[in-house]
């Protein structure tokens, strides 16, 4: 291997001990308590390390979300009749990775998509489970079950804006039935007449 390869790889290998570090800390302090100080001892690096990968946790947690999100839809059928089932499985999915994660982290990863320091552009595209959504709808318009007037991409959006905001904010005993109500209202708002 090349000196340019081993650099590279120790490189990744540097960022993977640090993002596993700095998300095992958020999981435990929260994202505002978070030490970048612990990250660091953690992963056996400088300080100057953590932000050279990340130039702040919110990164980190940006970056988590991003693998948690594809994670979510390599489990989906993206070639699903029902959009409802389909909608609905993506919220099971959802609620998976809530109980993976942690609470902590989950409602940090949550309330960034409502925070103004939010660090990346939120188009739909930077998000797997929006662009699947979106994806979905259109599926749907295209077999005749979804008006084909609607913008997909602004049904997308908001699908997952309002699963966001319930995630955040619904009491844990009731939330699921919350969000099958949730599903069903919006697919049944979407379908033709």
């Amino acid at each position: 291997m090349s000196a340019t390869g081993v650099r590279e790889t120790q490189r990744l290998e540097t960022r993977a001990r640090l993002f596993d570090a700095a998300v095992a800390e958020i999981k435990r302090s929260g994202l505002a308590g978070a030490d970048v100080s612990a990250i660091v001892a953690a992963a056996g690096v400088a300080r100057g390390t953590f932000y050279f990968h990340f130039p702040t946790k919110e990164h980190v947690v940006v970056e988590l979300e991003r693998n948690e999100e594809a994670r979510i839809v390599a489990k989906l059928d993206p070639h699903s009749e029902d959009l409802s089932s389909l909608l609905a499985q993506l919220v099971h999915n959802v609620l998976d990775a809530e109980k993976r994660l942690g609470p902590i982290i989950f409602r940090d990863m949550l309330g960034l998509h409502f925070s103004s320091s939010r660090p990346l552009d939120d188009a739909p595209r930077e998000h797997p489970l929006a662009e699947f959504v979106i994806g979905a709808i259109t599926n749907a318009q295209a077999a005749g079950r979804v008006q084909r007037d609607a913008d997909a991409g602004e049904l997308g959006v908001i699908f997952m804006t309002g699963l966001f905001a319930l995630l955040s904010t619904a009491d844990a005993g009731s939330r699921s039935a919350i969000l099958d109500r949730y599903v069903k209202t919006l697919v049944q708002g979407m379908e033709t007449r």
